[in-house]
């Protein structure tokens, strides 16, 4: 029962870093994308 336990917070703190994870890389993403679509925004304008 201990081992399983063991297993299981690994299997959590896993899922949840996964989670953080996959998360930042959207967010870096979205970021990027923003950022990408101003610099091109701007050298229109000038």
């Amino acid at each position: 029962m201990v081992h399983k336990l063991k297993g299981f917070g690994f299997l959590v703190s896993g899922l949840v870093l996964g989670i953080i994870g996959a998360v930042t890389a959207v967010t870096a993403i979205v970021l990027s994308g923003v950022g990408i679509g101003l610099v091109k925004k701007a050298k229109k304008e000038h």
